[in-house]
């Protein structure tokens, strides 16, 4: 095994969110030493608790090969895509805590998703989930579309879809709409409870409507007309952001859509659309290491003190 560990240098991606951290690390040949998992990394909210996730998340990748994360003698080269880095302040406070990495490029984590889908090469990408962000790199050229939160944007997303759910209901449940398979599914959830229905949609966030689209999904699959218009509505959305990303290409790019609402949406994407898409090709720790790797190509040094 630790002859995987040829010289000094080892490059990390990390892929840090709301809920988890994943760091990627390889040597400089480019073979896997490892894959960690940790807690959240959010450098906006807790920049603290985002170092220790991603030590966590290295020295769990690297446990393997007794190489501890805090010891001089090996330089650090990371690439990191860390929820927060939006705000530029965030950043300097993040990075002014101090590190052993020789040199770390931070960025979004949408441009690592990026990066990781076509290998580095010029594409874009549109992950689907609770919400809805794009981004394309095609060159120097970064673009990036939607991402601006829900309820304002996002549209098209998971909870989009779960917040249009609810509406439908309590249209029901004033007269204004007849009953459907969805908005039974939706009452499901509460017990058939109305009241518990509307005390819950008052408090809920993004995540909490986002649970919701799941029942829209299961209700388009079994023919419910007023789901597969919710449905067919997302991936207009969807269509939207891509046909923004297209306007801003200078030639025609490849497309992977991401997150887990891609694969029941894109039936309901068109034709022009769904012939540029293609799977994505590695993830985004993997992308993080490819911008570690560009942005330190043939760098040297030692790590900080």
């Amino acid at each position: 095994m630790a002859d995987r560990v040829v010289g000094r240098e080892l490059f990390v991606g990390i892929d840090g969110g709301a809920t988890k951290t994943i760091a990627r690390v390889e040597n400089a040949q480019g073979q896997l030493l490892g894959v960690g998992k940790a807690g959240p990394a959010n450098i906006r909210l807790d920049p603290v608790g985002a170092w220790r996730s991603i030590r966590a998340a290295i020295a769990q990748a690297l446990a393997e090969f007794a190489i501890p994360s805090e010891v001089a003698g090996y330089r650090w080269y990371g690439g990191a895509g860390l929820a927060g880095t939006q705000v530029p302040a965030a950043c300097d406070r993040f990075l002014a805590l101090g590190h052993r990495f020789t040199r770390l490029h931070l960025h979004s984590d949408g441009y690592i998703s990026c990066l990781g889908a076509h290998r580095g090469q010029d594409g874009a990408v549109i992950a689907i989930g609770t919400g809805v962000v794009a981004y394309q790199i095609e060159g120097e050229r970064v673009t990036r579309v939607s991402g601006w939160g829900f309820p304002q944007g996002d549209e098209g997303s998971g909870a989009w879809l779960g917040l249009a759910a609810i509406q439908h209901t309590l249209q029901w449940w004033d007269g204004r709409r007849a009953v459907t398979p969805l908005i039974r599914g939706v009452m499901a959830r509460f017990d058939q409870d109305g009241d518990r229905l509307i005390l819950w949609a008052n408090g809920a966030g993004s995540q909490q409507f986002a649970e919701l689209a799941p029942v829209v999904i299961t209700a388009a699959a079994a023919g419910d007309e007023s789901a597969i218009a919710l449905m067919t509505a997302a991936g207009q959305e969807i269509e939207k952001i891509w046909r923004a990303l297209v306007a801003k290409q200078q030639q025609p790019l490849p497309c992977s859509l991401l997150g887990g609402l891609a694969s029941s949406l894109e039936p309901y994407l068109g034709d022009e659309m769904r012939s540029h898409l293609v799977p994505p090709q590695a993830d985004a720790a993997t992308g993080a290491v490819l911008l570690a790797r560009q942005e330190n190509l043939g760098a040297t040094g030692s790590a900080n003190d």
